[in-house]
């Protein structure tokens, strides 16, 4: 067996976006390895593999971090739910980066960093030699090194979790905040358009709390103008599309610009 190599676990997008480098993500839906492997061909530095919406279950999230392992995109992932075992099955499948969907209290925010972690820092069970984190047993000292380049963002996207905002953000084993526009202007009466001078505003504040409070910010823009005010306001790892909405969009495109074929 070789012996072990710690650089393995390095995680280049946990480094960069605690040092407040900014970090350009794209999100895969669909749920489609074959989409994770394009995407990850155009260099992003993050690619977002959606569990909460996207028709995913664990199989289909390894599927995809196995077909973007062959690029330099880091994996990142957001469960169905801020579950604890659902977060123990995905660190367990070998994602280090997780963006826990729905926090709205300091409580919430404290379960979810414990289920990141092993004992005495959390509650994380160990199965790492079994399973694809640990190689099947082939990274023995594992469990020494693993923790170091773990990665845990909460998402705040209700009106609750922005009336605790500071104590989400400052609880410990929290690593960056992730402001979930759409869910946060349908939560305040904007039918999802987070584009408005007033949803715009509530971002533009959130972004300066949280960084005032020490935590870097990310976030899903919806469009590389939106993405540069976020960024100009402090964000450090923006989300700026999704596989089946640019699908959708040059399918749509596509059609238009031939519809005089049948005239």
């Amino acid at each position: 067996m070789k012996a072990f190599d710690k650089s393995f676990l390095h995680n280049p997008f946990k480094k960069a976006v605690m040092q407040h480098q900014v970090q350009l993500g794209f999100g895969v839906v669909s749920g489609s390895a074959t989409n994770a492997e394009i995407v990850a061909g155009s260099g992003y530095d993050f690619i977002w593999l959606d569990g909460e919406h996207g028709p995913n279950t664990i199989e289909t999230i390894i599927e995809q971090a196995r077909a973007i392992a062959a690029y330099d995109s880091h994996v990142v992932v957001r469960p169905l739910v801020s579950d604890r075992a659902l977060i123990k099955q995905l660190l367990d499948a070998g994602i280090q980066s997780i963006i826990a969907p729905m926090v709205e209290s300091g409580e919430q925010a404290k379960y979810v960093a414990e289920s990141m972690y092993y004992p005495a820092r959390g509650k994380r069970g160990f199965g790492a030699p079994a399973v694809r984190a640990g190689r099947w047993a082939r990274l023995p000292e594992y469990i020494k090194h693993a923790e170091d380049e773990l990665f845990l963002a909460v998402q705040i996207e209700s009106k609750l979790g922005v009336q605790n905002v500071e104590e989400i953000t400052k609880t410990e084993g929290v690593d960056a905040v992730f402001l979930g526009p759409a869910d946060l202007a349908v939560d305040m009466g904007y039918y999802g358009d987070f584009s408005g001078e007033e949803m715009q505003a509530i971002i533009k504040k959130l972004i300066t709390d949280i960084r005032s409070f020490g935590k870097p910010v990310g976030s899903i823009a919806g469009s590389p103008d939106e993405a540069k005010r976020y960024i100009e306001w402090g964000a450090s790892f923006v989300v700026v599309g999704a596989d089946t909405v640019f699908l959708a969009h040059a399918a749509d495109s596509m059609l238009e610009a031939c519809s005089y074929l049948k005239k």
